[in-house]
């Protein structure tokens, strides 16, 4: 039997995938995208970001109409001068058209951020939940989005018996089925050869199965999918045979184990895999912090609000790693740009004013992916307890 899927099977579930990327839950926010947003700035009016939950509960009589108005009553509150004040009311009320115009193709949150010269905007429907939120800044803000995408890396979950093999794609709170390979029997054909298997997927392609083919298609999901991570669950025995088809790029990817029935649901697979993704994440957290306390200090890292900053402003950070839960107020200078934990007294670099900033974290972790920076907002008790002793806030530095 055939260990690998024939360059005909392959090319089928090729197809599924890439008919699969181009939609919902596949249509994620892009490194692009993301870049693009962080260099958003309002001439002349600041930039009104909207970050609204629209999930099953806000849907049910217009509850997220309720929420968008009273999110625009406190933007409008704070307010520095009644010019800004009508452009945020403005704003609220356009958000809430559009919405109530797309709503049914609408993901699972949406964030708009409004923007001049012409009143430009940019909407982004994702599939995931967020936290509702509209602030009016001169930047647009993207902490929420920093967080969602650093804390859910992109899962491909294989679950195998002797049979079938099933594979998911999980991330951001989400799971998708892309696969389903059934062994129809082990009965000759009128060939003498073995049966095909057949590829469930829409039911319009056949693969033959076996651990080398699903190990296969796995690094086919993989790649596709730009998946980081790799989970499976399955029988010993198929696991074993699974594990030993592998590729090496594919086998550094596995990342562990979880339990479920192989007709499990997706929301049970879901459910069985997600202490395991936790896990991992913790793990990964927990070893950039521990890169940070063993790099020399000054030459290669930095840690505490104060350096921090400075290793932003002269674009030395590599990885930027923050508490999640960690906000302090900060300023700007209004001549050099610099960022500074003072919030009296004038810029340290140049002199010059300087303009006090609710959460300074905001601007930095905007600065530093801007500056092509990695960010690792953490978010695990072991985690933050680590990155506690470090001040909460440090960076692993390019030079």
């Amino acid at each position: 039997m055939s260990t690998t899927l024939s360059p005909q099977e392959r090319d089928a579930l090729v197809a599924q995938f890439d008919s699969l990327v181009e939609t919902a839950p596949f249509q994620l926010l892009t490194a692009k995208e993301l870049d693009e947003l962080s260099k958003l700035e309002g001439a002349g009016a600041p930039v009104v970001s909207l970050y609204l939950d629209l999930g099953p509960d806000a849907r049910r009589d217009r509850m997220w109409a309720t929420v968008l108005k009273n999110l625009t009553r406190e933007a409008v509150d704070k307010a520095s001068e009644p010019r800004e004040a009508r452009h945020i009311a403005d704003e609220g009320k356009r958000f809430e058209q559009l919405i109530s115009k797309t709503l049914p193709d609408l993901g699972r949150s949406v964030a708009f951020f409004s923007y001049e010269p012409d009143n430009l905007l940019t909407e982004l429907s994702l599939p995931l939940p967020l936290p509702n939120k509209m602030i009016a800044q001169p930047t647009a803000y993207l902490r929420p989005l920093f967080r969602e995408l650093d804390e859910h890396d992109r899962f491909i979950l294989v679950v195998i018996d002797d049979q079938r093999a099933r594979i998911f794609v999980s991330q951001l709170g989400s799971i998708a089925e892309v696969a389903d390979l059934i062994e129809e029997g082990p009965s000759k054909h009128s060939q003498g050869g073995w049966a095909q298997m057949r590829f469930q997927r829409h039911h319009d392609a056949h693969v033959l199965w076996h651990a080398g083919a699903v190990a296969h298609a796995t690094a086919l999901a993989l790649d596709r999918f730009d998946a980081r991570w790799l989970l499976v669950s399955g029988t010993p025995e198929a696991l074993a045979e699974y594990r030993n088809q592998l590729s090496p790029p594919t086998a550094e990817k596995l990342v562990g184990e979880f339990k479920v029935s192989a007709t499990a649901s997706p929301s049970e697979v879901a459910d069985a895999a997600a202490p395991v993704q936790r896990e991992v994440e913790a793990r990964e957290e927990l070893a950039t912090i521990e890169r940070l306390r063993e790099t020399p200090g000054g030459a290669k890292s930095m840690w505490g609000l104060p350096d921090t900053l400075a290793a932003v402003n002269a674009f030395r950070v590599h990885t930027l790693l923050v508490d999640e839960n960690y906000h302090a107020p900060g300023a700007v200078c209004a001549d050099c740009d610099q960022l500074t934990h003072q919030v009296d007294g004038l810029c340290p670099a140049c002199g010059e004013q300087l303009v006090v900033v609710d959460d300074v974290l905001d601007l930095a972790l905007e600065r530093a992916y801007s500056q092509g920076a990695k960010l690792e907002l953490v978010r695990s008790n072991r985690g933050r307890e680590a990155l506690a002793d470090l001040d909460q806030v440090g960076a692993l530095l390019r030079y």
